[in-house]
């Protein structure tokens, strides 16, 4: 039930695994994790982005600052001879102050009005569905759809202005909630609403509320995901907010992974009107669309694959979308390749290609590249003497990652003591590479992630001792909070 995610997960947790394995039973001949201090000289400082991408985080990198964005590093600056395999990291940070302003918006609003959501859980969807569509601007596009038992249309696609939008509000007054759920059914009508968006609007949105678990039609995480996934072919990006603790947090997962859009664990419904402020503050500060990486392997080199669910081959070519940016945000991707018999020597791996449409210049389609390269050599001590701290905090972040949804699933089977013992390794991992980073930032990346995970960690000792009538729920709350950090660690 809960792959999607650990799917996504495995890579990464291989290379890291990889990596310590290489370091510790092999010569250095391949090291992809290597425990050793970084060169400070010899890449660009990491951003404090939290993972979502949050508005505002100060542009510290120098590709910001030489205009590019997109940047990317192998795990250490030098490399061996030979064949082996490689671990490098790729980024984009979006600085400050890259957006023009309000894009235009097509948004898909789509609310779960299922028996479950009676009571305090439709008043606040209500609340928060208001504030979608009092914040969106004269000119952006609206739809609303509904769904229970069935599918509804509530508001067709819709230009806004001041008569629609009082229609809308309108709409959203009298909905209320019963019946079954067919969030299969609802997902694929509210997609479609999208289909027709103008080429202007270039932010393309379905914003998804729920708080259960698909009881009518097909109900797989995978099959709800693959109506997702055909709208990013057409730029279309789902924001999932689960309410309360019976969602299906499988499928929530699918839906943000599989159209690279993002993930609001919402535990009490009174927090939805704040979450949704939270998401249409991002939209507002929206600085590139379609943002796709290309990664093009160089002669002698072989791109294997990253840890993003979603990806294809073109021309030979690995290709990943990203969907949407914002400014001060920061994504974040983990590459796997294979190097056939480098000499000593400049070898350059990988041209890395950030394509998108920017905004502030009427949608046109443009591109930034980096070349990775390295150094390669003979002297295993310059190898773990410049390995690179910013790879390392990845590689350390995604495993740490990998241990919290393990956390998470062993705490939904009741298992707490498994979930501790997982988390506390996570919390370990995390503070180890702390200690070795060689930036404030990357630091301050790393123990924010930990200190999640603490704070987890003492909602599962309270409920290992809570009454067995309350350990279930209290179970539940911490499992979906370590699923929730684990995905916004991914930057869903």
């Amino acid at each position: 039930m809960r792959s999607s995610l650990l799917g996504l997960v495995i890579l990464s947790a291989g290379l890291a695994g990889c990596a310590s394995h290489r370091a510790a039973t092999t010569p250095p001949s391949a090291p992809l994790a290597l425990a050793a201090p970084a060169d400070p000289g010899q890449r660009a400082e990491a951003p404090d982005a939290d993972g979502r991408g949050t508005p505002g985080s100060p542009d510290r990198t120098a590709e910001a600052r030489d205009g590019r964005w997109i940047s990317a590093a192998t795990s250490s600056d030098f490399m061996l001879v030979g064949a082996q395999d490689e671990a490098f990291g790729v980024w984009i940070d979006v600085p400050r102050g890259a957006s023009p302003g309000h894009v235009p918006t097509a948004m898909s609003l789509t609310i779960d009005t299922s028996g479950s959501m009676q009571g305090d859980k439709i008043e606040h969807a209500r609340e928060a569905a208001r504030r979608i569509v009092s914040e969106l601007h004269d000119g952006d596009v609206l739809s609303i759809v509904t769904f229970a038992s069935g599918s509804r249309v509530r508001v067709a696609p819709t230009v806004i202005d001041a008569r629609t939008r009082r229609h809308a509000l309108a709409v959203i007054d009298e909905l209320s909630a019963d019946g079954g759920t067919a969030m299969f059914e609802g997902l694929k009508v509210a997609e479609s609403q999208l289909w027709g968006t103008p080429d202007t609007h270039l932010v393309r949105r379905m914003v998804v509320i729920s708080d259960g678990i698909a009881t009518e039609g097909p109900s797989s995480p995978d099959e709800l995901a693959r109506v997702a996934e055909v709208g990013l072919q057409r730029g279309i990006q789902v924001t999932a907010i689960g309410v309360g603790l019976d969602y299906d947090e499988s499928t929530l997962n699918a839906l943000a992974i599989r159209t690279s859009g993002r993930l609001y664990h919402v535990e009490h419904s009174e927090q939805l009107p704040k979450i949704v402020a939270q998401e249409v503050a991002l939209l507002e500060a929206t600085a590139a669309t379609d943002v796709e990486v290309e990664l093009v392997a160089a002669p002698g080199v072989e791109i294997i694959g990253t840890d993003s669910a979603q990806t294809r081959w073109s021309g030979g070519n690995l290709v990943v979308p990203v969907g949407t940016m914002f400014e001060g945000q920061q994504r974040e991707l983990l590459v796997r390749a294979r190097v056939d018999g480098a000499t000593e020597g400049t070898k350059v791996l990988a041209s890395v290609r950030m394509h998108f449409r920017d905004p502030a210049q009427d949608g046109l389609q443009r591109v930034q590249e980096t070349v990775l390269r390295a150094t390669v050599t003979r002297d295993p001590s310059l190898v773990l003497a410049h390995v690179n701290s910013r790879t390392q905090t990845l590689l350390a972040m995604r495993e740490a990652s990998m241990m919290a949804q393990q956390a998470s699933l062993r705490a939904n089977d009741g298992d707490l003591d498994r979930a501790d013992e997982e988390l506390a390794r996570a919390e370990q991992r995390l503070h180890q590479q702390a200690a070795l980073a060689s930036t404030k930032e990357e630091k301050e990346q790393v123990m924010r992630s930990a200190e999640k995970l603490g704070n987890t960690r003492k909602d599962l000792a309270k409920a290992k001792k809570a009454p067995a009538a309350a350990r279930a729920k209290a179970s539940r709350k911490a499992a979906l909070d370590l699923n929730d950090a684990a995905m916004d660690a991914f930057g869903y």
